[in-house]
């Protein structure tokens, strides 16, 4: 089944808050998440950051996950992206891949680039980067300090704008 991506709703603020300060998702962000003390207020107010932009995957009308665009530059075209598939039975399905696909195909902030990057240890989210159409570009030395030390393995993908 193609998931469905739509923007993120202040309605949505809780869920949301729910997912990100889930341990197995908190494990896998970058360093400003992993407290798990995210609210809903807090993510209400990322909703209305113009450097951010928070879409929803939905299943059969069920959210299950998140893509955020953040550090968006619309002047030279470029944001980092991140994401989290919050509902477990959909994990290993597809669904992420195919959602950041369908989101990047549609370029709604007109982007010419859009970067990302995976700890080491998140294999899972290296392979759904790569079916998502992402290249490897590099790494940054030990930057990511989730159970010992590891690289970020840097991705981008350029888009039709």
């Amino acid at each position: 089944m193609t998931p469905a991506v739509r923007s993120a709703e202040p309605a949505d603020a809780e869920r949301i808050a729910a997912w990100l300060n889930a341990e197995w998702a908190r494990a896998y962000l970058s360093s400003n998440l992993r407290g798990g003390t995210m609210t809903a207020p807090l993510i209400r107010a990322a909703l209305r950051r113009p450097d951010q932009s928070w879409h929803v995957i939905e299943r059969d009308t069920d959210a299950v996950g998140l893509i955020v665009f953040d550090q968006i530059d619309r002047a030279d075209g470029i944001a980092n992206l991140w994401y989290a598939l919050g509902d477990s039975a959909a994990r290993g399905r597809g669904l992420m891949p195919a959602a950041l696909m369908q989101i990047l195909d549609l370029n709604p902030l007109r982007l010419h680039v859009v970067t990302a990057w995976a700890g080491v240890p998140n294999v899972a989210s290296q392979r759904c980067l790569e079916k998502a159409g992402f290249r490897k570009i590099g790494k940054i030395t030990g930057a990511f300090a989730v159970e010992g030390r590891h690289d970020r393995i840097l991705f981008e993908r350029v888009l039709a704008a």
